[in-house]
């Protein structure tokens, strides 16, 4: 509402005409409906300021498109680990004929064993995103019916504004009520 509004509908209409008396009586229905919503709309208000971070967020996130060609390399690595695992299975009896093979074979194990220990520390490492995954896909939930009450309200309004009559100084009661209190 803007300034002189409030000065009519605080000291009542400034004339004594029927319709103007009407249009007050109105405006303060349709005030009082949503006054109640007004500490709603300070909430969505400050979800939108939530934007940017997520935002933000989603760029920090092409860090996966880098970890998953890691992946792949790795996934590589680990064929050719698993066919040199295979030929070590078969040569198990030749170690004891043939000693370098031996040697070779024990730094093969502590490779694997390196690799093994750094890959669960990268999937640790990996825990506080797949949990913040799991937070966002509940928000993302849980603000489903956002979508659903826009496209309703929207729809409200637009049948409010098609239906209202135009006010005496050529605006109608819907724009009018969506610039008060929007």
């Amino acid at each position: 509402m803007i300034l002189f509004d409030i000065k009519a509908d605080l000291y009542g209409p400034p004339s004594n005409e029927r319709e103007d008396s009407n249009a007050f009586r109105a405006r303060l229905a349709v005030s009082a409906v949503f006054d109640q919503v007004e500490p709603l709309q300070a909430q969505l208000a400050r979800m939108a300021s939530f934007r940017e971070p997520m935002q933000r967020l989603g760029e920090l996130a092409k860090v996966f498109d880098e970890l998953r060609k890691f992946a792949m390399q790795l996934s590589d690595l680990a064929r050719v680990f698993e066919s040199r695992h295979n030929f070590q299975d078969r040569l198990r009896p030749v170690p004891n004929q043939f000693a370098p093979l031996e040697a070779l074979d024990e730094k093969l194990k502590r490779l694997c064993a390196s690799f093994a220990e750094h890959l669960s520390e990268l999937a640790d490492a990996l825990g506080p995103a797949v949990m913040l995954q799991d937070q966002l896909a509940y928000l993302a939930s849980a603000f489903e019916p956002a979508k659903v009450l826009h496209d309703e309200f929207s729809e409200l309004a637009q049948s409010f504004a098609l239906a209202s009559p135009a006010m005496p100084d050529g605006r109608n009661t819907a724009s009018s009520l969506t610039n008060s209190h929007g």
